[in-house]
């Protein structure tokens, strides 16, 4: 149990009113907001490039400093104490005031040049937006893009990225948001795979073939119940949430996949397979701050997103 005093030092601290609070970086608390919302050290270690001994120690030198215990670790992961729930709620605020002022000086940056930080789904950033940032830059040079794939959604409000890719349309307060394309959905599978296997030419046919599905966390996206349903009493060889290792398990012959035709259209290898049937699919959305849409390096950077991904679109628009 803290004492008395070691609580005042920290409502002291969280107020600004201790010195150790003029050496505590922001970067610490980065650190503790991410362990704060994934619960692990390993999470939070994903979330921010880094790893788990890093967190930790990280997470070990805020308290040391503070004077006080953030979490309670278990087997389970990570606990806030009263301590850590307090220090969330500053480090949020934190965050947030932090973001605002950034999209304050950007507002008045005419020329479009700097950096812009994109979130995206990992199939699209990595298979279609890096590939295509050179047509970007041979327009406009001084563009740094930094791109942050994830199945994760990133909260703009904080600054946790100045442009997102989302499958659903944003509803939070503040977002700005315009509707791209309808992503659809087949099987597809390697030659290979059905070299060996077989082509099925019928959704029985389906049901003796291995297949390649989502993990635990997207297992009831639409996509991947319609896959299990057609699929029926297929083995299932691969399971994972992250898209470009379902596409390498697909391209590796290990099965068949329901892939977004989006990410499929020229892949070597890999074929449409029961060319009739259609998944469901998803609408996608770039999602900008509002406070941000007319800073000159992000609208340009929208507007290319917007024409490269309906370029690609129309590539696939005969989904048959």
């Amino acid at each position: 149990m803290l004492s008395y005093a070691n609580m005042n030092c920290l409502e002291r601290n969280l107020n600004g009113d201790d010195t150790n609070m003029n050496e505590l970086d922001w970067d610490s608390l980065r650190y503790f907001l991410a362990a704060a919302r994934t619960g692990s050290l390993t999470a939070a270690g994903r979330l921010l490039g880094s790893n788990q001994p890093t967190v930790g120690r990280r997470i070990d030198a805020l308290e040391v400093q503070l004077g006080v215990c953030v979490f309670q670790r278990h087997s389970g992961g990570l606990t806030l104490t009263e301590e850590g729930r307090r220090l969330l709620e500053v480090a949020t605020a934190m965050e947030t005031q932090a973001a605002n002022a950034l999209r304050c000086v950007q507002t008045n940056q005419e020329i479009p040049s700097g950096m812009v930080r994109i979130a995206a789904p990992e199939g699209m950033g990595v298979l279609l937006l890096a590939p295509a940032l050179p047509r970007l830059h041979q327009d406009y040079p001084e563009l740094e893009i930094v791109i942050e794939p994830s199945s994760a959604y990133a909260d703009l409000k904080r600054g946790q990225a100045d442009v997102a890719l989302r499958f659903s349309r944003p509803v939070e307060a503040d977002m700005v948001s315009r509707q791209v394309c309808e992503v659809g959905f087949g099987l597809y599978a390697a030659q290979d795979y059905l070299n060996r296997n077989g082509v099925p030419t019928t959704v029985e046919e389906l049901r003796g073939h291995h297949v390649i599905a989502y993990g635990e966390a997207l297992k009831e996206q639409p996509e991947n119940l319609w896959l299990m349903e057609k699929a029926g009493g297929a083995v299932c060889r691969v399971r994972s949430d992250n898209t470009l290792a379902r596409l390498m398990a697909l391209m590796s012959g290990n099965g068949i996949g329901v892939m977004p035709h989006l990410l499929m259209h020229g892949q070597p290898g890999c074929v449409r397979v029961l060319p009739s049937q259609e998944a469901p699919g998803h609408m996608l959305w770039l999602a900008v701050h509002g406070d941000l849409r007319h800073v000159p390096r992000v609208r340009v950077v929208m507007d290319f997103m917007y024409e490269l991904l309906q370029e690609a679109d129309s590539l696939i628009s005969r989904k048959n």
